[in-house]
């Protein structure tokens, strides 16, 4: 199962970060800002449609505040920010939760790299036009002071059975050719 949130994690990511640095290419730093706003949630949104997949980036330190981290969630967020590792950590759960239905929650960590610095790094060395743009698009954004390699948060999974079971079967078969 790990393997399959894996692999559905690393398309969104590569997504994401092709999005980004058109961004960045097309507009700097204070345009890439819209694609974490709009073109991130939309790739999760796609991703979420496939039957038991549902994916979502989480923080302790959010820019939108509608996005709350769970309980589990959390606590996940919890030790991955105290952990000296360089890689990205993952960790997974299976529960029951009645009769045959079953939710595995997966989570991988989200490492800043030296691209996020510019909306994330230390908010003295943003530039007027990012701040502008945070201050616009997120305007109670807590997701600032970051340092290279720190902890910025999670991609976060739920599978839920049976009704994940063709989505994995694919998603796995697919890496198999």
């Amino acid at each position: 199962m790990a393997a399959a949130c894996e692999l559905i994690i690393a398309g969104f990511q590569t997504e994401l970060t092709k999005e980004l640095v058109v961004a960045l290419g097309n507009g700097g730093p204070e345009n890439a800002i819209k694609v974490c706003a709009v073109k991130a949630p939309e790739i999760a949104d796609r991703i979420s449609h496939m039957p038991g997949i549902d994916l979502r980036r989480v923080s302790l330190q959010m820019r939108n505040p509608n996005i709350v981290p769970d309980i589990f969630e959390v606590s996940v967020l919890r030790k991955f920010a105290v952990s000296p590792l360089e890689e990205p950590q993952s960790t997974g759960v299976l529960a029951r939760d009645s009769g045959d239905v079953k939710r595995f929650r997966y989570m991988k960590e989200i490492k800043v790299g030296q691209l996020c610095l510019s909306c994330h790094g230390d908010p003295a060395g943003l530039s007027p036009a990012v701040k502008q743009a945070l201050a616009q698009t997120y305007p109670h954004d807590r997701a600032v002071g970051y340092a290279l390699g720190a902890s910025r948060g999670a991609y976060s999974m739920t599978v839920t059975y049976p009704a994940a079971r063709e989505t994995v079967t694919k998603v796995l078969s697919d890496i198999a050719r």
